[in-house]
């Protein structure tokens, strides 16, 4: 059979060729003329970018760095809290802002832009925060002006108060001048919530050139959501100051100490109360016991609810001092005065429930200095070998309370409402530069939940739940995740007072659905205490805990895994909450001197999403406790679990 040769461009002769590729005329003026204008497009577009992109850009740069110069200089003016360089800096910084914005409108090209036109809003948006910002902190500057004696800042001094009753009125006229104020500020601080609601973080990267952006965008969403949150939610109660110092009508105030030594579900074990009565901002102590006085006349003979029966030793019965089982404080406050009124006469009269711990006694004492109580001695906060330098008034406080005694004494608790009249009385007594640093101190303890309130007027009650200073349950929407961690001391002793917790909190978003293991470790760094009652001894660190722990979580989680505890899960819901409980100390005590965990695993019922939302609400009375989140496998954040927390993530 013949064969054939394949036919290639070599085999052509260069005649050939020359034939093969010959372009018409009228191909090569067409691509010649769209070169051109292709040329022509390139020159203008480069043109249009560097008048109208680039040299803008360039200056608009140069703007925003001399921005950041100036934020600087107010973030110093603010750490000196020097009023004047305050006005200074927030002026120059207007200033900054008008020739960012005016420069920024000479980027309007990339706003036709596909893709880039998003980023181009979103700067737009973060111009529009900036300027609400800087009107925001006008109106706060021109609202305390006129108290920055009081609120201890650099400036021309003002008469604040040379009489206790001049303080109190001083208090008043401050708080009540500030009220006119937040619906301004509040109005602000919306449209910069809902500014930062448009960005979207998801696109943009976690990490550029070693800047966290996605991590600080979600960040300042959640700083300026809590803003927003505490100033709307605090004007309610603020706006009864006058009625809360009793200006109009005195008011009496039940104080309950909660002894976070021994951590109870509310902040502590409920050990002694007192009542004063506030009259125009006169403090006259009325009533102060010891709590077993009380049940003493209670005389209940009430069956313990089950976790006491289980968890607790030989108390077949609920008392008063146990009646704060649940972790919300308002509902366990319901339950002790709707008892307390069976045994009380005009207990009617009291309006409010104020409960307190030894961290607040003790920041009081730090900055009155010593405070002497008749009858009971001195107090004071320097540290104190006998209980590896805890503050003296600590060990004070609870050798009076538990000290061994070979003799009966009755109310031997009872040092509450002459404490705190001391306290309270140094302090409306004390040089005017002590009142910043004690408003200071007070804050803190109610925002880290330290100092609980409780109102018998249903308004009232209201706005301090909306405040956030009720230790109340928080009610979540549907598309808020949750977690709280509730750990109750089931006789063992103070150790809570040497008790360390560190927690590892790690979340998968994986299959639409967002997973969680949380590991608690518990520690206890101390010697344990000689506990022999007969030799005299005072017992505070016990040589074996009991912890009844629970973690609530929103409705529709399901448990994976727990571990840590010496029973099965309990699983319940409560307080609009899906709960998983579980008890160690009998069989698998945490000794002194040594450590445990508890973890559990579970999937929530909120699924994941650009704007991930997750509540951390701290348990009242807890120390400070070194958190550490993972997301996806990455750190995302270790900080101090201080207070109650919002968290903003892209799963």
């Amino acid at each position: 059979m013949k064969s054939t040769k394949k036919l290639t461009i070599k085999n052509l002769s260069p005649q050939q060729n020359k034939i093969r590729f010959k372009i018409p005329a009228k191909t090569k003026k067409i691509l010649l003329n769209s070169l051109s204008v292709f040329l022509i497009l390139t020159t203008l577009i480069l043109t249009l970018s560097f008048f109208f992109v680039y040299v803008p850009g360039k200056k608009l740069y140069a703007h925003i760095n001399l921005a950041k110069t100036e934020a600087n200089y107010l973030k110093q003016a603010l750490q000196e809290k020097d009023l004047n360089l305050i006005k200074q800096s927030l002026g120059n910084l207007k200033n900054h802002q008008k020739n960012i914005e005016t420069g920024y409108q000479k980027l309007a090209l990339l706003k036709s832009l596909p893709y880039v036109k998003n980023y181009y809003h979103d700067g737009q948006l973060l111009i529009d925060i900036t300027k609400n910002g800087l009107e925001t902190g006008d109106i706060v500057v021109t609202a305390i002006e006129p108290y920055q004696d009081f609120l201890g800042l650099k400036g021309s001094a003002t008469d604040s108060a040379k009489t206790t009753e001049d303080r109190i009125n001083f208090l008043t006229e401050s708080v009540e001048g500030l009220l006119p104020h937040f619906d301004t500020i509040e109005e602000k601080i919306a449209k910069i919530d809902q500014s930062l609601t448009q960005i979207d973080a998801g696109r943009y990267p976690a990490d550029f050139r070693g800047l966290a952006i996605q991590s600080t965008i979600l960040q300042a969403k959640e700083m300026v959501s809590q803003i927003h949150q505490l100033v709307k939610d605090g004007k309610p109660l603020l706006s009864q100051t006058a009625w809360l110092l009793g200006k109009d009508s005195p008011r009496k105030y039940f104080l309950l100490f909660q002894n976070d030594a021994e951590l109870r579900p509310t902040g502590g074990f409920w050990t002694a109360y007192g009542i004063l009565q506030v009259d125009n901002g006169k403090i006259t102590p009325l009533v102060s016991e010891d709590i077993y006085t009380l049940d003493a006349r209670f005389r209940s003979t009430i069956p313990a609810p089950r976790p006491i029966k289980e968890y607790h030793i030989n108390v077949p019965y609920w008392n008063l001092r146990d009646m704060n089982t649940s972790p919300d404080f308002p509902t366990s406050v319901a339950t002790f005065m709707s008892h307390y009124k069976t045994i009380v006469k005009n207990a009617d009269e009291i309006d409010a429930v104020v409960a307190i711990d030894t961290k607040v006694l003790v920041d009081l004492v730090t900055v009155l200095g010593r405070i002497g109580v008749p009858g009971f001695g001195n107090f004071s906060s320097e540290p104190d070998k006998r209980c590896d330098g805890c503050p003296q008034i600590i060990y004070q406080l609870e050798w009076i309370a538990g000290r061994p005694r070979n003799y009966i004494e009755t109310n031997r608790k009872g040092f509450l409402a002459p404490l705190m009249h001391s306290i309270l009385s140094n302090a409306m007594g004390s040089e005017k530069e002590k009142l910043t640093p004690l408003i200071q101190g007070l804050l803190q303890n109610v925002y880290q939940k330290h100092l609980l309130f409780y109102f018998t007027d249903a308004d009232i009650q209201k706005a301090a739940v909306a405040a956030n200073i009720a230790g109340s349950i928080k009610t979540t929407d549907s598309n808020t995740d949750y977690f709280h961690l509730n750990d109750a001391n089931m006789s063992s002793a103070k150790t809570n007072l040497f008790l360390k917790q560190k927690i590892k909190h790690q979340i998968i978003s994986k299959d639409g659905q967002v997973e969680h293991k949380v590991v608690v470790t518990y520690t206890n760094p101390s010697k344990a205490s000689n506990c022999n009652l007969e030799k005299g001894d005072l017992c505070l660190n016990a040589p074996k805990y009991r912890n009844w722990f629970r973690f609530y979580l929103p409705l529709g989680s399901e448990l994976i895994k727990m571990t840590g505890s010496e029973i099965e899960p309990v699983q319940y819901e409560e307080l609009g909450k899906q709960v998983f409980e579980g008890f160690y100390g009998d069989k698998y005590p945490l000794y002194a001197e040594s450590s445990t965990k508890t973890s559990i695993q579970y999937t929530s019922s909120i699924n994941p999403g650009s704007d991930y939302t997750l509540l951390l609400q701290k348990q009242p009375g807890t120390k400070v406790i070194p958190y550490q989140l993972i997301v996806n496998g990455q750190e995302h954040s270790t900080f101090d679990w201080a207070t109650d927390k919002t968290i903003k993530l892209a799963l």
